[in-house]
């Protein structure tokens, strides 16, 4: 079974303060900041296999499985967001749910 919305959130979150504290010996990063980080699709709206990321205020949508930006954008955490988003597990997790959001 796949993951679900909430757990890819959790993962990216991880990810996005795992990367930033690797970056350049960065010692202190500002975890709050990726607190309300949201993952989620609306196919009402996209009718393409997409997935959106929401941090903070900024929200960018991503065209899938390439994981190809559409719309938006998400500032300095872009680069590694798209980097999250093509890894393989996750790309077959978000296939998943994008066939559940179909039914």
């Amino acid at each position: 079974m796949g993951k679900s919305f909430n757990e890819l959130a959790q993962h990216l979150k991880q990810y996005l303060i795992d990367c930033h504290s690797n970056y350049k010996g960065l010692k202190n990063v500002a975890t709050e900041r990726y607190n309300n980080l949201k993952v989620y699709m609306e196919p009402e709206i996209y009718q393409t296999f997409h997935v959106i990321v929401r941090i903070g205020i900024s929200e960018a949508v991503f065209i899938m499985p390439e994981a190809q930006p559409y719309n938006g954008g998400l500032g300095m955490d872009e680069k590694f967001v798209l980097r999250w988003l093509q890894n393989a597990f996750i790309s077959e997790d978000l296939s998943s749910l994008w066939k559940n959001a179909q039914l």
